[in-house]
């Protein structure tokens, strides 16, 4: 989808205009619109291969790990974060605390960078959830 964003929209209609001032007659102004058009409808042929290719992909090792379950660590590692921050640190305090354990600081972890993340990825997975239900298929 990356070629069909560069090259899609503004940039074909941009062409389209230089197409239009350059040539004069209205033959070359089609070739040249067709052949444009052609190249558009090629490159988006071939961004469909490579997400097929990539759908498909028995990759192992760590770049098959991170092909295939990239978006599941970030999630698991917000997970953990959150968990963290919220449930086991206020647990741990509470029993060094009510033992009058004396102890370093526990780690903080800046939840201030965190969130956006995590509310990022919630809005996509409604998104997606979204997508499903109204059968659309939006990437």
């Amino acid at each position: 989808m990356v070629l069909n964003k560069l090259l899609g929209g503004s940039l074909v209609e941009t062409v389209g205009k230089v197409i239009d001032s350059v040539h004069t007659s209205e033959e070359e102004k089609l070739a040249a619109k067709t052949k444009l058009k052609e190249l558009e409808n090629e490159i988006n042929s071939k961004q469909m291969d490579i997400n097929l290719a990539d759908a498909k992909s028995t990759a192992t090792g760590i770049g098959g790990i991170m092909q295939r379950a990239w978006r599941p660590l970030i999630g698991m590692s917000c997970a953990l974060a959150i968990l963290w921050e919220y449930v086991l640190k206020q647990f741990i305090m509470f029993i060094l605390a009510a033992f009058s354990i004396e102890h370093a600081p526990l780690p903080q972890l800046d939840m201030a960078v965190l969130m956006p993340l995590v509310m990022a990825l919630l809005g996509m997975a409604g998104i997606r959830s979204f997508d499903k239900l109204k059968k659309t298929n939006s990437g």
